[in-house]
């Protein structure tokens, strides 16, 4: 069975690269750098982090079955997938070390920004620093990132705040609000952390209104994806004083120039798209793809499939319960 593993260069890359390797003995592993040509047109299966549109997806007829290596999956065109036969699978947070990585980053974001690290950093300390004890924190989706944040926030004497579609997932030691309550939700937040993922509905999710609707001086931490805020309105909202800071992994275009309003803006605290990318991380995602293959070359459906392609250029058999892949 032949993989195309579809990564840009870096270190962490060549690090999941190699580690496959590892976790998938016995297949051939191609890497091919998004942008160049593919190295072949007989590839089984493609594992990748890009962009996978129609174009890339029917330039490979042997393919079928894209498996992304991330938990994210708004660059992978899934009509054209089930149109062609492909299956589609994304790799869940909580399933792949993911979710554990960015949540710690999510509380490095929320120190830094609370106690103006980069202006510190750059000796002009201008207020006093604030601390994260007795402080109310609203997460914004419960995902696999939301719980891994929530358990690492308790030990720092938290309120805990959750807005979801489904409130009843919250932890039961959390004050826990609609989707369609956001705006009552942040009123009530020191803290407002995104953990949502990049969906059309989601879009500009935080707004002017609901900028407006937080605390005065809160701030506002984005791990999830840049297309979530309104950065305009952000920017507006930090130069004016009405939010205090904001820490951000993700901006709405990356990678981040230097030009970018929000990179100059001194109480924002930017970081590039580093909080998922650890060692705990490849080694999860390397075995959840695994799993994934081991089922697929099996016959068997999984429980991150994403789509249902009407004639499938390979039939899996329905889900079991008893599968070690769900």
């Amino acid at each position: 069975m032949k993989i195309a593993v579809l990564h840009n260069k870096s270190t962490f890359a060549d690090a999941s690269f190699e580690n496959l390797r590892t976790h998938l003995p016995g297949r051939e592993l191609v890497s091919w750098a998004p942008g160049a040509p593919p190295p072949a047109t007989d590839f089984t299966i493609l594992l990748a982090a890009g962009n996978i549109d129609r174009a890339l997806l029917t330039s490979l007829p042997q393919l079928e079955l894209v498996q992304t290596t991330s938990a994210g999956y708004e660059n992978l065109d899934i009509q054209a997938a089930s149109s062609l036969g492909i299956w589609a699978s994304n790799a869940p947070s909580g399933q792949t070390g993911n979710a554990e990585s960015v949540a710690e980053w999510a509380v490095a974001l929320m120190l830094a920004a609370s106690r103006d690290l980069g202006l510190v950093l750059a000796d002009k300390p201008e207020r006093v620093a604030l601390a994260l004890a007795q402080k109310a924190v609203c997460i914004v989706g419960i995902g696999g990132i939301g719980r891994a944040l929530a358990d690492r926030l308790r030990p720092f004497g938290v309120h805990l705040i959750v807005v979801d579609e489904y409130p009843e997932h919250a932890p039961s030691d959390a004050e826990a609000f609609a989707a369609k309550d956001l705006k009552q939700a942040v009123a009530k937040a020191d803290f407002v952390v995104l953990c949502v993922p990049a969906t059309p509905a989601n879009d500009n999710l935080i707004d002017a209104s609901v900028l407006a609707a937080m605390k005065r001086e809160a701030i506002l931490i984005n791990i999830a994806r840049g297309s979530l805020v309104d950065e305009g309105a952000l920017r507006s909202a930090l130069e004016s004083g009405r939010l205090r800071a904001a820490g951000l992994d993700v901006l709405r275009h990356e990678p981040a120039s230097a030009s970018d309003p929000l990179e100059r803006e001194s109480h924002a605290f930017v970081t590039p798209h580093i909080a998922g990318p650890t060692d705990f991380t490849i080694e999860g995602t390397s075995k959840y793809v695994a799993s994934v293959i081991e089922a697929f070359e099996h016959g068997e459906r999984w429980g991150s499939l994403l789509n249902d392609p009407p004639q499938p250029r390979r039939p899996l058999r329905a889900l079991q319960a008893s599968s070690a892949t769900k």
